[in-house]
């Protein structure tokens, strides 16, 4: 997700505050400009020279807002809370899912899933029909295998925006969980049919592998690493494959591919367990 800036562009300012100094609105001007360009430290320096000057104007929630996407790209994390902490106390209603979406986003950088879920959460209840807050909370109740609610929110992501792959991907897991792998598979195929996803890819194969469609999923595999020659969970699953095959050596080759292309350290354990005395 990129941060969705609000614009406050100098034509704007002069509509808005007349007879407010020139300097600041020169600085929110090049402070847009900037951001424009993703020159992420001149953006940083030009919107708190602007908040300096008029540090009492109303709409300074939209400087503060874009302050924290701003230090978000340069990864100044905790300063970016800060920003968006201080953008919140005046935003009026309307915009107030834009920023909580974006503070989601910084959270989520942090790998605080927690306070993420509760913006977005927050965002939701404000706007029930938003495409990322709905994506992110269908997949984030996903990963904690709160499968229910996922559902409801994946679905709802479904409906409203029938392109976004990621619906299908999430249902797909979801359906495979349920055992219905006919319709996991239908939910995977068309993920990979709207957008390729090296992930979705990985789920596809599992489920064959895990179903025992072992051709199937061994001409799959060939399309996606032919896709993504690097990544490491599909070499995995075709070590997994050679395993099923009693083909160990060929599957440890592979094992040891999937280590050094950076596979998931939980699924190198899943499928290959160490063996202890």
């Amino acid at each position: 997700m990129k941060p969705k800036f609000i614009i406050f562009i100098a034509f704007y300012i002069c509509a808005t505050f007349h007879g407010v100094a020139q300097t600041y609105i020169e600085c929110v001007d090049s402070a847009d400009y900037y951001i424009r360009r993703e020159m992420w430290s001149d953006a940083e320096r030009m919107t708190i020279a602007a908040l300096k000057l008029k540090p009492a104007l109303k709409t300074n929630y939209i400087l503060w807002s874009n302050l924290g996407d701003i230090r978000t790209a340069l990864k100044e994390y905790p300063q970016a809370l800060q920003a968006f902490e201080i953008a919140l106390t005046t935003v009026p209603d309307k915009e107030r899912p834009r920023i909580l979406n974006n503070r989601a986003f910084t959270y989520l950088n942090t790998g605080d899933e927690t306070h993420a879920l509760e913006d977005i959460t927050e965002s939701l209840a404000i706007d029930s029909i938003q495409e990322w807050p709905l994506k992110m909370r269908g997949m984030l109740k996903l990963g904690k295998a709160n499968y229910s609610d996922a559902e409801r929110d994946l679905n709802s992501l479904k409906r409203h925006f029938p392109k976004n792959a990621s619906s299908y991907m999430g249902l797909g897991q979801i359906e495979a969980f349920k055992g219905n792998s006919a319709k996991a598979e239908e939910y995977l195929r068309k993920s990979l049919e709207l957008e390729q996803n090296e992930e979705a890819w990985f789920y596809l194969i599992l489920l064959n592998i895990e179903s025992d469609k072992l051709p199937k999923a061994k001409d799959d595999l060939l399309v996606a690493l032919k896709r993504y020659p690097r990544c490491g969970n599909l070499y995995l699953l075709r070590g997994l494959l050679h395993k099923k095959n009693y083909e160990n050596d060929a599957a440890l080759i592979d094992k040891k591919i999937a280590q050094d292309y950076g596979a998931d350290p939980h699924l190198v354990e899943r499928f290959f367990p160490q063996i202890t005395k």
